[in-house]
């Protein structure tokens, strides 16, 4: 038996080494799939256990309607802010309704209303009144001048590169450009802000406490402190209307005015705007949050309509429920 040559036993190491570093380079390649399979298992359960939860809440806002839709007006949940929860077989339901007429309309309100919510909510009352005043300016279709000409721009001066618009408000989100918000301040006003009511104010008998204080503090306010930044009302006080003269004998009655001019109170259930925020929980552990705007039976024949629709937050502040 010969022994083998040094040459061949080197070969041979050379070739084990080579085996052993190839079985190494397909165990980490077998790690490395077997962990990325993971993740997309992980990602795929997660993406279809949000959808379950996205589909689950737009159900609820269904729940919500045909209950808000009941003849038998008892039955209906009140819109106050409460948690109602419904067990479905795919999750859980949280549903929180509240009366959306009951919030403040920057594009409507006073400058001195706007000034008492942001008061209300924490802010400085000289803050507040600059702030009111420049939201009113904001939203007002009225390009004032000052002393005959026209007024600097505040904006341009503070160094944005934009002005004030002069138009109504399309969403909430623009408050967050206007002189002096912060998104800690908008946070705070916005669950008892709507751009959806048609008054200057809401009824103060039927509002949550944080609009209550805020209407009783804006009634306070003497009108040197409201700083005349209420651009949608004139300087001189509306001439009150004659008295009627006492109708002759004989006299045909009056002419009635048009519905359009003078609107008698809404009938039950007519003209109602209802804000909705669905917590979903999916029983495979999906979360989603659905806000939304509804108006029941629109006029236009539909059952509803839909004003706003959006992904919501989870604990986010709400307008109802004591707050």
């Amino acid at each position: 038996m010969t022994a083998a040559k040094p040459e061949d036993r080197g070969a041979g190491g050379f070739a084990l080494i080579l085996v052993v570093w190839f079985l190494v380079l397909i165990a980490a390649i077998g790690a490395y799939l077997v962990a990325n399979g993971r993740s997309e298992v992980a990602m795929a359960r997660n993406v279809g256990a949000a959808a379950s939860a996205e589909a689950l809440a737009d159900a609820g806002i269904a729940r919500a309607l045909f209950n808000q839709t009941d003849p038998i007006v008892s039955n209906r949940w009140k819109l106050d802010g409460a948690a109602h929860q419904i067990a479905m077989p795919a999750g859980t339901l949280e549903i929180h309704l509240a009366d959306e007429t009951q919030k403040i309309n920057p594009n409507l309100a006073p400058s001195s209303l706007l000034a008492a919510l942001f008061e209300t909510c924490g802010v400085e009352r000289g803050a507040a009144r600059r702030l009111g005043a420049s939201v009113a300016d904001w939203v007002s279709t009225k390009e004032a001048a000052k002393d005959g000409g026209p007024r600097t721009d505040p904006y341009r001066a503070a160094g944005r590169s934009y002005s004030a618009p002069h138009a109504p408000l399309e969403s909430l989100d623009e408050l967050g450009l206007v002189l002096g918000m912060t998104p800690d301040i908008l946070a705070a006003a916005r669950p008892y802000l709507t751009i959806y009511t048609e008054t200057a104010a809401p009824d103060a008998k039927n509002a949550p406490p944080v609009i209550r204080r805020a209407i009783v503090l804006a009634a306070r306010a003497s009108p040197e402190e409201d700083d005349g930044a209420d651009d949608t009302a004139d300087a001189a006080p509306a001439a009150q209307p004659a008295a009627p003269l006492p109708p002759q004998a004989g006299a045909p009655p009056p002419p009635q005015p048009a519905p359009s001019q003078a609107r008698a109170k809404p009938l039950p259930g007519e003209d109602r705007l209802i804000e909705a925020e669905i917590v979903a929980r999916s029983r495979n552990g999906g979360v989603f949050v659905r806000y939304a705007v509804l108006r029941p039976g629109a006029k236009d024949g539909k059952a509803y309509s839909v004003l706003d629709w959006r992904h919501g937050v989870l604990d986010e502040p709400r307008r109802g429920g004591g707050n």
